[in-house]
């Protein structure tokens, strides 16, 4: 996957995060429509809509229907659901994991980062640092700007992976690189005082390393 295909798949999160769906912007007739017709997609925005409206039963059962058919998105979500206890929906991490697994298996990437987020805080599976690690480097790779955010910090706490604060401070310039526009402030100031702490605590040989290391991943994305 080429650099700027990365970037267009983050400011599509972005925009997909900031405005999930509106009354507004939606034929809700056509889009039941759709959805009564097997639609996967159509299901899943359903759903959102539905949930957006606090019709949590409704929305619980589009999610279920489109996930259902295979469709990513929503087997992610429903882990989201589940992890969070939302929706009228009680908490329950199993499900959780099994929801991150199946979307995982579909190569969406935001699961392939749950599912390492998962093993790495032992929840709904016995704790396993190196298969977090491991799927936070799959999921960095494709995109994933909290994979790399979560691996960096693998990298600087030694979990999963031989510590390294070069290659801790790699993958966090990349994540504060790639969140530069990014309106989710949590996130984005996350990164950044993780990224401030090794800024300013590590050698400017160590850290033009890890900025050629980073050079270097990008460069080798465009390759693919």
């Amino acid at each position: 996957m080429k650099t700027a295909q990365i970037i267009l798949i983050i400011w599509l999160i972005i925009l997909l995060q900031g405005c999930v769906t509106s009354s507004n912007s939606l034929n809700i007739e056509q889009l039941q429509e759709k959805a009564l017709l097997d639609d996967a997609q159509a299901q899943y925005k359903l759903a959102i809509y539905y949930e957006n409206k606090k019709n949590f039963q409704e929305s619980l059962m589009w999610y279920e229907r489109s996930a259902s058919k295979e469709y990513a998105p929503a087997q992610n979500e429903l882990g989201n659901i589940y992890l969070e206890g939302r929706i009228g929906v009680e908490k329950d991490l199993y499900k959780a994991f099994e929801w991150y697994q199946k979307a995982s298996e579909g190569n969406y990437f935001d699961a392939t980062n749950n599912l390492g987020y998962m093993y790495d805080l032992g929840l709904g599976t016995k704790q396993n640092y190196l298969k977090a690690a491991e799927l936070y480097g799959i999921a960095a790779s494709q995109g994933s700007i909290r994979a790399m955010y979560n691996l960096g910090i693998m990298y600087k706490q030694g979990q999963g992976v031989e510590k390294d604060m070069i290659q801790a401070y790699k993958w966090l310039d990349l994540a504060r690189y790639y969140t530069l526009t990014s309106k989710d402030m949590t996130l984005k100031w996350s990164i950044r005082k993780q990224w401030d702490e090794l800024e300013s605590t590590m050698s400017n040989s160590d850290k033009e390393v890890a900025k050629s290391l980073a050079t270097k991943w990008q460069k080798e994305l465009k390759n693919l």
